[in-house]
This record gives structure tokens, C-alpha cells and sequence, in this order.
């Protein structure tokens, strides 16, 4: 018996036997795994390098160009009284009279007197001329004349502080007053507040934000109708930061054709802060934050055309809205994954629901409202 030829044979057959099974099992192997690979599914964006403006939000109060508190400046008894509350005045239009009978009675001695007079300066200069009297008569009867014209000039003086005119065109305030009421000195008689077209809006930025130029437009929102929105311009900048707030003070500009607007009314001022920038935009949902960063996914195909995540770490700056600004980190064209993005990890297969969209459009209507961050 071919003891030699026996075993030969025995190990070749054990040889084949053994390697069918590893062929078997590393195919098995393979198929399970390509089965068994994870995935996930996203909404995916193209980001895009876009001109963005940043804006912020302060109050502000409007502030009438002409407007005083009336007063009296010597004291008496109503006589007279055109202020009616909440009514209008022109400049020059007497609005009240303070009782002035006896500067009246003064006043008309007085001009008699400087009648009188002026007649015996005309007499006396006729009579030097003829020299039948001397120059001292002359200067003697001129000074007199000139006393009784300073009284004169001194009671009117007197009457027209007790006839109070308006300084200007104005709506009245609410008042008191009442014909025959005494006043004391400097008594408030009432507010009155320019009719002009404008108004002026007083507001004011920290030192951190770059100095707005003189006729930079600002947008005003009225807080009792948010609806409405009016363009103001910068007309003026105050010379120095205030030393208790650290902020810059300004003065916009503003029509107020329609009588919308009043006096100390509060207001919010929509400014725009720094320069025209490009930036990308990208939905808050899709960046990620962890300890070592904030991030996105980037999604790219790899070797073998299969879409994977990459994570890719980010810089953020100012949000918007659901919007988030990425100072650093990405470049135009790339895509990311959106919402779902929280499922990825580094190098995971990715599917994407359709469509892909870009940033441009939504990032270009925000802008278009002038919305603040």
C-alpha cells in the first residue's frame, strides 16, 4: 500500500477544503459589511459669498426744531388771553396781555410831552437862526426833548413786556390760565412747539461701532404701528463721546409732512453699523457646536462617488434672524449639510433630499427689509 500517495492526496484535499471555506467566508464577510454600512439623510445648501449690511436697533426721541415754555417776565393781572389749548399761534400774534393801565396813562403824558417839546426845539431853531437866542437855549430845549422821548421809549418798553406775543408759528399746550388771574414773575404760562415740515431725532451708539458719516440714512419705526417705517438722514455728530454713557450722540432728519410725529416721542431707530461686507450665510440649524469649536458638514464625494460628510470647523459671527454670518472657514460653492446635520459624523454615508437650494435669494430678501440683528 502507497502509504506516501495516500497522505498526499488527504492534504490536498484538506488544503482545498480549507480554502474554499475562507473564500466563502471573507465573501460573506465583505457582502454583510457593504450591507450593514451606516447612513443617514439631510437637507443639503449650496453657500454662496454674498453683500451683506449690518443694521442695529436703538430708541430715539424726536425733538420739535423750535419749542419753549412761555413765561412772563414782570408780574401782574391777566387782561387779556388768546392761548387756547391745544390751538395754533402765528409768530407775532399776541397771545396774552398782563394789565398795563397805568404804563398806558404814562405813556400817552409822555408822548404829549415829546410833542410839546418838539415843537419848541422847531421854534427855538428858528429863533437862532435869526440869532435872537443863543446856542445854550437851543441844547437846553433839545436835551429836554430827549428826556421826554426816553420816557416814552421806557413805558413802551414796559407795555410790551406785559404784551406777550408768539415767537414763532406753534401749537399751544394745555394750560390753566384765565383772564384776570395775578401771575408772579416767571410764571410757566404753556408749551409751544414749532409747525415745521421735520422733526429731528436725537439717538446714540456705542463707541464700538464705526462713526456714521453725515447724511447716512437711518430707518424710523413707530413703536405704537410697526407698519410704518420713515427715512431719516444724519445731519448732525456730536463733537465727543459721552463720558457717562461712552456713546456717540447723533441728530437725524426727518419729514413729518403728515403730523405723525411729536415732540419726545420714542421711536426706534434702525442704523446701519460698519461696512458693506462679503460674507456667507448659512442657516443656524446647520452648524454644530462642540468643545473644541463650532462646525459644519461639508458633503463630497469620495473615490468611489459616494456622497460622505466632512466635518469642517467654522468661524461665526453675527446671526441674523435663523441666519448665522461664517466669518471663516468656507468657500463659495461648497455644500453642507442643513437640517439633520446633528446625525452626520466624520466620513458617514450621506443621502440627500432633493432640491439643494442656495442662500442667495433668501439671504438678498433680508437685506431688502433692512432687518436689524
Amino acid at each position: 500500500m502507497n502509504y506516501k500517495a495516500w497522505i498526499l492526496t488527504v492534504g490536498i484535499l484538506t488544503i482545498l477544503i480549507i480554502g474554499s471555506f475562507t473564500v466563502k467566508g471573507n465573501l460573506i464577510t465583505a457582502r454583510y459589511g457593504a450591507m450593514s454600512e451606516q447612513t443617514a439623510t439631510v437637507e443639503a445648501i449650496y453657500v454662496e459669498q454674498m453683500s451683506h449690511q449690518a443694521f442695529i436697533d436703538i430708541n430715539g426721541v424726536i425733538k420739535a426744531p423750535q419749542t419753549l415754555n412761555l413765561v412772563n417776565e414782570v408780574p401782574g393781572k391777566i387782561t387779556k388771553l388768546f392761548l387756547e389749548s391745544g390751538g395754533t399761534v402765528d409768530a407775532g400774534e399776541i397771545v396774552l396781555e398782563i394789565d398795563h393801565t397805568e404804563e398806558s396813562a404814562g405813556l400817552q403824558a409822555a408822548q404829549a410831552h415829546v410833542k410839546q417839546q418838539s415843537n419848541t426845539v422847531d421854534r427855538y431853531k428858528n429863533l437862532h437862526r435869526l440869532d435872537k437866542i443863543s446856542i445854550q437855549q437851543l441844547e437846553e430845549v433839545t436835551t429836554l426833548l430827549t428826556k421826554y422821548q426816553a420816557d416814552v421809549d421806557l413805558l413802551q418798553a414796559k407795555i410790551s413786556k406785559k404784551v406777550i406775543t408768539a415767537p414763532f408759528s406753534a401749537r399751544v399746550g394745555i394750560h390753566d390760565l384765565q383772564v384776570s388771574q395775578y401771575l408772579p414773575i416767571n410764571s410757566s404760562l404753556s408749551q409751544l412747539v414749532g409747525l415745521q415740515s421735520f422733526m429731528w431725532i436725537d439717538f446714540s451708539l456705542p463707541q464700538t461701532y464705526q462713526q456714521l458719516d453725515l447724511n447716512t440714512q437711518v430707518t424710523l419705526t413707530l413703536l405704537d404701528n410697526e407698519k410704518t417705517e420713515l427715512l431719516a438722514k444724519v445731519i448732525s455728530v456730536a463733537p465727543e463721546v459721552s463720558k457717562n454713557s461712552r456713546q456717540l450722540k447723533y441728530r437725524a432728519k426727518v419729514s413729518n409732512k403728515q403730523g405723525k410725529l411729536t415732540a419726545n416721542q420714542l421711536v426706534k431707530v434702525t442704523a446701519p453699523i460698519g461696512d458693506d461686507k462679503q460674507v456667507f450665510a448659512i442657516p443656524y440649524l446647520a452648524v454644530i457646536k462642540g468643545q473644541l469649536g463650532n462646525y459644519v458638514y461639508l458633503l463630497a464625494k469620495d473615490d468611489n462617488g459616494v456622497l460622505r460628510a466632512q466635518r469642517h470647523q467654522v468661524s461665526l459671527g453675527e446671526r441674523m434672524g435663523d441666519l448665522v454670518m461664517i466669518t471663516d472657514g468656507l468657500s463659495t460653492g461648497s455644500m453642507i449639510a442643513n437640517q439633520g446635520a446633528f446625525k452626520l459624523r466624520n466620513g458617514l454615508k450621506t443621502y440627500v433630499k432633493p432640491p439643494v437650494n442656495k442662500m442667495t435669494i433668501a439671504m438678498k430678501d433680508k437685506k431688502a427689509k433692512g432687518l436689524s440683528l
